[in-house]
């Protein structure tokens, strides 16, 4: 099943980034998965794969919203399990290189929409995620955006969202990458501000040892259960590039 609900691309209120086939850069549909072949990529998912699984939990028998599914990272890995899935986002060019990846037997629906105004009813889901996305906007967008997200989750259900971590690799390597690169990281203080006070944080988890990852690929049962170190409360929000904080409503 695939639906496309309709938006207006000249909404002048949103602040949006625009993916489409043939644009420029990271933002060209048509070039997008192709970040993420080759065997170091590939352990560079699972890892964070693993992280961001633990925090959802089992799927089975659940309604499962996913913002900003861009290609389908998300979603077609729910999918299998979840009793329905849907998936939305601005791009309807990423819409349908997503559609391309699911197949038959969980129901499923793509939605092209913005983030900060979804086009579902209020407790509507028992899962809401989005991954790899929230870094793209400013702090007051990421804030209504995780609103809304929040408006559609069902009372007790649960939220995973994934930010770019500031301060990974001690600090170092995430604060250089902030102020003298283009990665807009997250500090965990930006982070409290934007997933807003009426939600509890359950826990924290960060993601992918900054550099030597590109090392570990080469030996993955071993190091993929290193990885989990970053898990550690003491470490997780200083250790790995991405961190992912689940939320109840």
């Amino acid at each position: 099943m695939r639906s496309f609900m309709p938006r207006s691309r000249d909404n002048k209120d949103f602040e949006v980034v625009d993916y489409e086939v043939g644009a420029e850069g990271y933002r060209d549909v048509a070039r997008y998965d192709h970040r993420y072949t080759g065997a170091a990529n590939e352990y560079r998912q699972i890892v964070m794969a693993n992280a961001y699984r633990g925090l959802i939990g089992t799927l089975k028998g659940k309604r499962v919203l996913d913002v900003g599914c861009g290609s389908g990272r998300g979603i077609v890995g729910f999918a299998p399990e979840a009793e329905f899935i849907a998936g939305c986002d601005a791009s309807v060019d990423m819409l349908g290189l997503t559609a391309r990846k699911l197949t038959g037997g969980t129901r499923w629906a793509l939605v092209s929409a913005y983030a900060q105004q979804l086009p579902f009813v209020s407790n509507a889901f028992d899962v809401v995620t989005a991954l790899n996305f929230l870094h793209l906007f400013s702090l007051k967008t990421q804030r209504d955006m995780i609103a809304e997200m929040k408006r559609v989750t069902k009372p007790g259900g649960t939220l995973v969202l994934e930010f770019d971590n500031a301060l990974h690799g001690l600090g170092l390597v995430g604060l250089f990458k902030r102020f003298f690169r283009d990665e807009r990281g997250t500090l965990p203080w930006e982070a409290r501000y934007v997933l807003g006070d009426d939600c509890r944080i359950v826990r924290v988890r960060s993601a992918v040892f900054p550099i030597v990852w590109r090392i570990f690929y080469h030996a993955p049962r071993i190091f993929l259960p290193l990885e989990k170190v970053s898990y550690l409360p003491l470490v997780n929000r200083i250790l790995g590039h991405r961190i992912y904080y689940q939320l109840k409503k």
